[in-house]
């Protein structure tokens, strides 16, 4: 199925079909470097199929941002839009807006489906958080204090990676203290992380939802002087989540691949707009009766981080730190 999307996509960039200017707007969650490689893919799929993006976050997670972006895109006319929604039910009636005005809506890392947004693009969150319960598990030898940082307790994906978490660390010994909510405030994580350690002198392990975590906890547990003896298991691939990756404080970090939603959230809704929201939606992966584009997830670890960063180079997306 993804094979014939992709033969599928370069036929219609192969067809050269007339077509009026297209403008595709992206709507993110926050300003941080995770965010900055989905606006990265935006970019590049925008110049490769001569499309003008928009792409646009709040400071900080903000979904009246968000629905306000959202409101100015579709009173701009724009032929499509990709969001990331910071709460899935706040955005139901504009994205239904959209869809009456004739614009194809998609989702990106964090899902709406309740909203009839055609697509969604991004992690399996629940398999992720399983996968990264089952490391936390093996770290911990099946036993264990964990406290849990997330920068949102309402988006899906933060919400799935911790019941997947949960559900992977069943029947074990290890027990969840603490579920802390940063709001992606990258100074209010790390001083989540100092209070976590202050409270439980016997903490065992951290667990990172989102990219803010990892870095503020491993800081956190840098500074107490606890390298070696709190492990750390997160989410995201930015520099300073690598540099921490390389020391060895971070055990292992889950890499999402945001380029990747960024250029195909464009690609797709290019798509849309020239062959059909039908015959687009046909040629993509189903999960039930959902149309789903899961971009994958890399493990990386000190032992494999030299081979994760050639990787991303031939890719097109060094990583310095």
């Amino acid at each position: 199925m993804r094979k014939l999307f992709v033969f599928s996509l370069i036929i219609a960039l192969l067809t050269g079909l007339a077509f009026g200017k297209l403008i595709i707007g992206v709507i993110g969650k926050s300003v941080h470097p995770y965010w900055s490689q989905v606006e990265q893919g935006v970019k590049t799929a925008g110049k490769a199929l001569g499309v003008e993006t928009r792409f646009f976050v709040p400071p900080k997670e903000d979904i009246n941002a968000q629905l306000q972006m959202l409101e100015s895109f579709i009173a701009q006319g724009f032929s499509g839009i990709a969001i990331a929604p910071s709460d899935p039910s706040a955005v139901i009636p504009t994205i239904k807006k959209a869809l009456e005005m004739g614009i194809p809506v998609i989702t990106l890392d964090t899902d709406s489906p309740k909203s009839g947004r055609y697509v969604y693009i991004g992690t399996d969150n629940y398999s992720a958080g399983y996968m990264a319960g089952t490391i936390m598990k093996k770290l911990l030898n099946g036993k264990g204090k964990v406290v849990i940082g997330t920068g949102s307790l309402t988006a899906m994906n933060s919400l799935q990676r911790i019941q997947g978490f949960k559900d992977a660390i069943k029947g074990t010994n290890i027990k969840i203290l603490d579920i802390l909510n940063d709001e992606e405030d990258g100074a209010r994580a790390l001083s989540l992380a100092e209070s976590a350690l202050n409270a439980h002198p016997d903490l065992d392990a951290f667990f990172g939802v989102y990219a803010y975590d990892g870095p503020a906890q491993a800081l956190a547990v840098k500074n107490a002087g606890k390298v070696g003896k709190i492990k750390i298991v997160c989410f995201d691939t930015t520099p300073d989540i690598l540099q921490y990756v390389k020391k060895g404080i971070i055990n292992a970090t889950l890499g999402q691949r945001p380029y990747m939603m960024g250029y195909l959230s464009v690609t797709v809704l290019y798509l849309m707009n020239k062959i059909g929201v039908t015959n687009t939606l046909m040629m993509l992966p189903k999960v039930g009766n959902d149309y789903v584009i899961d971009t994958g997830v890399d493990v990386v670890t000190p032992d494999n981080l030299d081979e994760y960063l050639k990787m991303m180079e031939k890719l097109g997306i060094p990583i310095k730190f």
